[in-house]
């Protein structure tokens, strides 16, 4: 078993072994393969899809981000709703992963509901919301929201869709200046906007309407490297994570996707339950990867976060659709006037896949003089000067870019179930290689994350100027004034980053290691006691501003279901969210300033199950921990 839980290392080291021969450069090695050290790989990310086969082979798509510089390109648009959101070497697509990770990718959804009645501006003069009628409907994140938060602009949806990032947004009626409140956020997101743009879009955004915002994914014009099939001997996935430590950022970032019969779960890591109250319920892509951070020092560096489960029919086409391979077919049957012609043609629809230019080099012969990286600059300047076989020009994009795509797809829906897993490590973590088993008895794990953030009205204040208190999933609340709106309070970073940490196996509910969610209960209640009143510095008082019972709700454990919804973090985890809408009041950026510490490593903690006997479970603390 051993010989087969390593073999994926094993053949990465032999299959570029025999590449490093042709390279004159030194190597070294670089997330578990080897690069030049005069152009060293920056790893932002590693992202891997395991197979389990089911016959004794285990098949890998791996692919290793590194950071690049990014394109500004911004189009709006005002809209009147929110949008719904072969062999054992062979070459994969970075879209397939991008389209992957879009689909799977945690999401904390939150709602707005208003207690109470507010003072009106009806009964009460000028000024203000109006009563509990007031509220904006609330948001629907269907991806990842931006970073700053801006008041009076609310994500009610955003998403990733082929090349472009786009984000809807939703803007306060009450706000004196919609659309400059727009400008401000499309800004401070990276968008490329000028200010002139405000007189275009004021009179819709006055009106009502959404505004639709669209820019390139950050890299979709540098790529990356091409991520590479590998189909090997074995029963379990393994990363070999300790040739990574060579050239590994600080926390970087690991995600696994496990394609098996069942939900995979760390074998010799431990499993972590995020503490929910870590998390910006406003804007978690604030924060979010600072938590995943925190959660895995707080197991000694070596755990990972399951952010899904679920089976693989809801990702059917998410990668290869029906109707893209439809559009390849007709492509490769239509008539040409020229070579120019089906050069355009495929071009305008595949040319920013990775692979387009590969097969263009490979397959088409440019005019005497011509440069490629000056045709590739201007390819509509010089298509009708080129030459190429149709057959093979056509066989090359089959080969490197459609096919890269639709061999994930069908990786994809060749098993039942689907289970992602993400962490963050340094290189003093990557000592032991993580391994993962198959546990069928262990629940789905949804995405999707959904908490209520409930607005405390009474006749004496305006709606935006109330307090409220957000209900978390796990059990709990967190309060807040109107002043925090779209801030998250920094005293919970003291808190526990994990609920609780677990040590699972391939049969069983596993073995809780540490539960934090007493410690977590306490700390909230001491620090919602602390929150003032509206219009005071006094602290909050539950009888006077909590729910219609006069008493704040109870902070319960990991498995206490509550109505209303939301999830467990026992039979759910998730990623980034949308942010609530501060009613009223006048636009403010509300900085937002992501916490990256230093590692430190936390001691203390109770030892490894007994149980785990066929994988050694590596310490929560000792030799190469950071202390």
């Amino acid at each position: 078993m051993r010989r087969r839980l390593t073999a994926l290392s094993a053949l990465t080291g032999v299959v570029l072994a025999s590449a490093l021969a042709l390279l004159a450069a030194p190597a070294s090695a670089c997330g578990g393969f080897f690069c030049s050290q005069s152009q060293p790989v920056n790893q932002a990310a590693e992202r891997i899809i395991f197979a389990n086969n089911g016959d004794g082979t285990v098949t890998a798509v791996i692919q290793i981000m590194y950071e690049g510089p990014s394109e500004n390109f911004s189009w709006l648009l005002p809209i009147s709703s929110v949008p719904d959101a072969e062999g054992e070497i062979e070459v994969a697509s970075d879209l397939a992963f991008q389209r992957l990770q879009a689909a799977t990718n945690p999401q904390y959804n939150l709602t707005t509901q208003v207690e109470g009645t507010c003072r009106s501006a009806n009964s009460f003069g000028s000024g203000g919301s109006g009563g509990s009628g007031g509220a904006v409907p609330p948001a629907v994140n269907v991806g990842a929201p931006g970073d700053p938060s801006v008041g009076g602009v609310t994500v009610a949806a955003s998403g990733v869709v082929g090349a472009f990032d786009w984000t809807a947004l939703a803007l306060d009626p009450a706000l004196d200046d919609p659309a400059g409140a727009a400008l401000e956020w499309l800004t401070a997101n990276g968008y490329d906007v000028l200010p002139q743009s405000a007189e275009l879009i004021g009179p819709y955004l006055e009106s009502g309407m959404y505004l639709l915002a669209l820019k390139l994914v950050k890299g979709s014009s540098t790529g990356s490297i091409r991520p590479i099939v590998l189909t090997y001997d074995g029963d379990l996935p393994s990363i070999p994570i300790k040739l990574t430590g060579v050239a590994a950022n600080d926390d970087m970032g690991v995600m696994t996707w496990m394609l098996s019969d069942a939900r995979a779960v760390p074998f010799n890591y431990h499993s972590l339950e995020l503490n929910e109250a870590r998390v910006n319920w406003f804007n978690a892509s604030a924060n979010y990867e600072s938590v995943v951070t925190a959660a895995a020092n707080d197991s000694g560096g070596q755990g990972f976060v399951t952010e899904f489960a679920g089976g693989s029919a809801d990702l059917r086409g998410v990668i290869w659709q029906d109707f893209e391979e439809a559009e390849w077919q007709g492509y490769e049957s239509q008539v040409y006037r020229s070579f120019g012609e089906l050069f355009d043609t495929t071009y305008s629809r595949y040319g920013s896949f990775d692979g387009f230019w590969d097969a263009v080099r490979a397959a088409v012969v440019l005019p005497q003089g011509l440069a490629f990286e000056d045709f590739k600059l201007c390819p509509s300047c010089y298509s009708q000067s080129i030459t190429l076989s149709p057959s093979s020009y056509l066989n090359a994009i089959e080969a490197g870019v459609i096919q890269p795509l639709r061999r994930v797809q069908q990786l994809v829906d060749s098993r039942p179930f689907v289970t992602r897993l993400y962490s963050t490590l340094s290189a003093e973590d990557m000592t032991v290689d993580p391994v993962f088993t198959f546990n069928a008895s262990l629940p789905a794990v949804s995405n999707v994350h959904a908490a209520v953030r409930v607005i405390e009205c009474n006749p004496n204040i305006y709606q935006f100027e109330a307090p409220w208190r957000i209900e978390l999933p796990q059990g709990g609340v967190v309060r807040g004034t109107a002043a925090d709106v779209g801030s998250w309070p920094s005293a919970v970073d003291a808190q526990p980053a994990n609920l609780r940490v677990l040590q699972l196996s391939d049969t069983g509910a596993g073995v809780v290691d540490k539960d934090n969610s007493t410690q977590i209960n306490a700390m909230l209640e001491a620090y919602n006691a602390s929150v003032p009143r509206a219009g005071s510095s006094d602290p909050f008082i539950p009888q006077m501003m909590g729910s219609g019972s006069g008493t704040t709700p109870s902070l319960v454990g990991p498995n206490t279901e509550r109505s209303g919804g939301g999830c467990s973090l026992g039979s759910a985890r998730g990623l980034p969210s949308d942010w609530a809408v501060p009613l009223g009041g006048a636009a403010a950026l509300l900085a937002l300033a992501r916490s990256v510490a230093r590692r430190s490593r936390r001691q203390g903690m109770a030892s490894p199950s007994e149980r785990i006997r066929r994988s050694a479970l590596p310490p929560l603390t000792g030799p190469g921990r950071r202390r």
